[in-house]
Parts: structure tokens; C-alpha cells; sequence
């Protein structure tokens, strides 16, 4: 691993069990300092909870329009290698970039949910004091911490890495000629590392839009639940 030409793969996992933690954590915080600023406002009690589901399900598969978008912006990138997907019995809903890309660029898509549904609408939210967009917005700030937890890792790694994703969408690979065993973050576990050969490491399944057999069930199921708290 200290031969500089020879370029390693580096598979990481993301520990979800750690995460779920840890957006709890999250959650309770932003939801204590809203609280706070905000008052009773934003009691769980005093708006219809059907609609904050429906609304929820909807900010989440925007949150993962605009990592996708965040890809779009670099002409590098092909429409054609963005999937998104949802996978509700790993508890995710996910985009990916199935070609290889910079620093710079998964960087940019990982921040973009996180800025624009997350602190941007929730300060809007709490000048207008709307409700549910401020619940939303928590919602999207705890739902985040994997993005957050990459981001500290790229943060630390050098420059020229190179990201990639395959077809697990709660893994990652990064290729680079340096030894990054050493580059740890909480929160993303090193599954395997090794040298690279670009005939292996490929991304088989490109269908634009990948929905499991249980999240459909799932989905449906939090449907119904909406419409009965509503009516």
C-alpha cells in the first residue's frame, strides 16, 4: 500500500446502527433550540400529524433530488450514472453517482440538501413562523448525519481522491495512490481496501430508479396512515 503508482480502492460502510444515534441526538437538539427560540409554536400536538407524514415522505425524496442536482452542476458528470433509489429496510432513501468523480463534487452534492432543506428553510421557517416547514427542515438536519459524517471524511483525505459508487447504497469506494487506512471518521467504517482493477469494480445495476419490494409495502403503509389521521 506504500507504492505511490499503484492506484488502491478503499470500501467503506456506513454504520447505520451509530447513525440512527446519533440523528436521534441531532433531532432532539435542533428540536430543544427551536423550542426555545420559537416557543409552543412547534408542539407536536398542535398540527395534524397525517400531514407531517405525507410532507415528510415528499422532503425526503427532495433531499435526495438535490444531492442529485449537486451532481448535475458539473458537466463532468452523465445523467445517465445518477440513480436514486429507496431502500426503507436499510431506512434509506439514496442517490447515487455511479462514475467516478472528484472531492469537489461530492462535496458539493452531499452539502446541498443539508444548506437548502435543512438551515436555509429552517431559519425561513422560523421567521415565518410555519410549522411544519420548521419540522421539516429539523427532520432533514437529523436525517443528514450521513451526509455530515462524509463530509468530515472528505474533508480529511487528500485532495485527488477519486469517489465512486456501486451498487450498495450504504457503502462508498474511494481510489487514491495514498495510504488513507489511516484517515478514520465516526460514523464510516473501512469494509475492505485493496488494489484497484477497474474490470471488477463496476456498477452493474444503472436502472435510473430503484424502489425495494418493502419499501413499497412501507410506503404504502405510511400512506394509508396519513389519510387516517387526517380524516
Amino acid at each position: 500500500m506504500k507504492n505511490k503508482n499503484v492506484l488502491n480502492y478503499y470500501t467503506y460502510e456506513l454504520d447505520l446502527v451509530f447513525l440512527n444515534i446519533l440523528s436521534l441526538v441531532i433531532f432532539g437538539i435542533t428540536w430543544v433550540i427551536v423550542m426555545i427560540l420559537g416557543g409552543s409554536n412547534y408542539l407536536w400536538s398542535s398540527h395534524n400529524v397525517g400531514f407531517l407524514v405525507i410532507f415528510m415522505v415528499l422532503w425526503l425524496m427532495l433531499h435526495e433530488v438535490l444531492h442529485g442536482i449537486g451532481f448535475y452542476l458539473f458537466p463532468s458528470v452523465r445523467k445517465s450514472n445518477i440513480v436514486f433509489g429507496v431502500a426503507l429496510e436499510k431506512g434509506v432513501f439514496y442517490c447515487m453517482c455511479k462514475q467516478k468523480i472528484g472531492k469537489r463534487v461530492i462535496l458539493t452534492s452531499l452539502l446541498f440538501p443539508f444548506v437548502f432543506i435543512g438551515i436555509v428553510t429552517l431559519i425561513w421557517g422560523m421567521i415565518i413562523q410555519s410549522y411544519y416547514l420548521v419540522m421539516l427542515s429539523i427532520l432533514n438536519i437529523a436525517g443528514a448525519v450521513g451526509d455530515l459524517v462524509m463530509i468530515c471524511y472528505f474533508l480529511k483525505v487528500p485532495n485527488d481522491v477519486i469517489y465512486m459508487d456501486l451498487d450498495d447504497c450504504t457503502s462508498f469506494t474511494v481510489l487514491s495512490k495514498d495510504d488513507l487506512t489511516s484517515f478514520n471518521v465516526k460514523g464510516v467504517k473501512l469494509k475492505n481496501f485493496g488494489e484497484y482493477d477497474a474490470s471488477n469494480m463496476i456498477a452493474k445495476d444503472k436502472r435510473r430508479l430503484i424502489v425495494s419490494k418493502t419499501s413499497y409495502i412501507v410506503l404504502i403503509g405510511l400512506l394509508l396512515l396519513a389519510l387516517f389521521m387526517i380524516f
